[in-house]
């Protein structure tokens, strides 16, 4: 019987995982003396000078989830293990797991920017390719895959699915600074999608028995691009012949959103700063939707033996037999665009200047996402210093429910240039995963490691030109 569990457990992993998206920017920058993109996170922030960067702009790579590689995976003596396996205590395993579950990856190339003043004010322009993807699943799949019907009788592996995403963003910027004191800003931005797909399972619940498995599903596969081709068995949508047609480019929706900030220096020593970012929507065009109705499926399983070769190819018939249905798609395509709402993000943040030296500041940010089922609340706290007047670094801390990392940022700012390198989440604890991966070189074995206690991850690196007079205080973030 246990056999016949992971023949469905194929089927649940086939069907993906699902999961609202966030973009993410390089936080521990949002009080970096110096840095050009510090508008990404605050449009009401200016830049030093003006900026100009083609392609080598702040670029950047960044994961996200609440699982942890210690979580998934158990080294023992110079091997690596799953939580599937019998060494793993199910107990311990579970007290691990959230109601839910995800992965997220971004991914930002920058390919223009430009920043330049204009008496008072600041105006910014810049393009750049986004990519979201993310994937998440319930609790009740980890049960299932550790615990099996020993624990209970039903399961419920609803909101399960994978969506990816990709746009081009194309901003515009501006802010003023009104009598060095305050600061006000907005962005307009552009979107224009390139590609969009999803496998959402709306309803997928188990209930087994000895005598008798049942399943309750609905789902539904939808995909954005022109250049998606795929053909039809009767109004059946023939999944496996979904493919690109190259003679078909276009876009694939359009969608705007608006930037909001403001910043206050209230005093010599303290600034004030909020902004909300994102408000705006996508209207993606549905070259591809498909529709599995709910739809209840049952069967008998095998009576025979585990481990008997007979038995388990009957069992993997009868199984496949009742399953098959889950996974047929109805054509739905004529059902025209989807319009969707971008999930808001909020920043507001406190930077205080040591009286005694004022090239050291502390930060107090709170960073708040929204408009989806994983909102999440985080605190940043930051130490900036601006040894001299071309560097500036920054080392932070974040404190959430779900996370805690540090984070550092290192910004070479002279008249001609700019380099930027910085992460938010420094790994202390990795996990070694070379023995999972087959045929790995040696020389390289040591570098396959991922983060032990959470997979948060990023990388942010960028480079522009800078031109002309300083208009700010490399001290302060507006000239008092």
């Amino acid at each position: 019987m246990k056999k016949s569990y992971s023949l469905l457990l194929v089927f649940v992993l086939s069907c993906g995982l699902s999961s609202a998206l966030q973009a993410q920017e390089l936080e521990s920058g949002y009080f970096l003396g110096g840095n050009p993109y510090a508008f990404r996170m605050n449009p009401a922030f200016q830049s030093e000078r003006n900026v100009f960067s083609i392609a080598l702009g702040q670029t950047g790579l960044g994961m996200w989830s609440n699982l942890g590689v210690s979580t998934l995976l158990y080294p023992d003596n110079g091997k690596v293990y799953t939580f599937l396996n019998d060494r793993v205590s199910a107990a311990d395993f579970m007290r691990k797991i959230g109601k839910r579950n995800s992965i997220n990856l971004d991914a930002r190339v920058n390919l223009l920017t430009l920043g330049f003043w204009a008496d008072q004010r600041f105006f910014t322009l810049d393009f750049n390719v986004r990519s979201l993807n993310a994937v998440s699943a319930p609790y009740d799949l980890f049960s299932f895959l550790k615990e099996g019907s020993g624990s209970r009788s039903s399961f419920d592996f609803s909101g399960m699915g994978i969506r990816s995403k990709s746009f081009i963003e194309a901003a515009f910027g501006w802010s003023k600074n009104f009598e060095n004191r305050f600061n006000v800003g907005f962005r307009v931005k552009g979107l224009v999608g390139i590609e969009e797909a999803e496998v959402m399972v709306q309803t997928l619940k188990l209930t087994m028995t000895n005598e008798r498995w049942e399943v309750l599903s609905k789902s539904v596969l939808n995909a954005s691009s022109p250049s998606l081709a795929y053909t039809k068995n009767g109004n059946e949508l023939d999944v496996s012949s979904i493919h690109i047609d190259d003679s078909h480019i276009g876009p694939a929706g359009f969608g705007g959103a608006v930037d909001l900030g403001a910043s206050w220096n209230i005093s010599p020593v303290l600034t004030l700063s909020a902004a909300v970012l994102d408000l705006g929507a996508m209207r993606w065009n549905r070259e591809i939707r498909g529709l599995s109705p709910e739809s209840a499926y049952a069967w008998v399983p095998s009576a025979q033996e585990e481990g008997g070769e007979e038995g388990w190819n009957a069992e993997i018939d009868r199984a496949t037999s009742a399953l098959s249905g889950i996974i047929r798609f109805q054509d739905v395509s004529g059902s025209g665009t989807h319009l969707e709402m971008l999930p808001f993000r909020v920043n507001a943040g406190a930077e205080f200047r040591m009286p005694f030296y004022e090239r050291l500041t502390v930060g107090a940010l709170y960073q708040g996402r929204g408009g989806s089922c994983f909102a999440r609340h985080t605190g940043r706290f930051s130490l900036n210093w601006n040894p001299l007047d071309f560097l500036s670094m920054t080392t932070s801390t974040t404190l959430s429910r779900i996370t805690e990392s540090i984070g550092f940022v290192l910004n070479l700012h002279p008249a001609a240039f700019n380099l930027l390198i910085g992460c938010d989440y420094i790994p202390f604890h990795c996990v070694n995963i070379s023995p999972l991966i087959r045929d790995i070189p040696a020389r390289y074995q040591s570098l396959a490691v991922l983060p032990r206690d959470r997979m948060n991850l990023n990388l942010y690196i960028g480079f522009n030109m800078s031109v002309g007079r300083c208009r700010l205080d490399h001290k302060k973030r507006f000239m008092w």
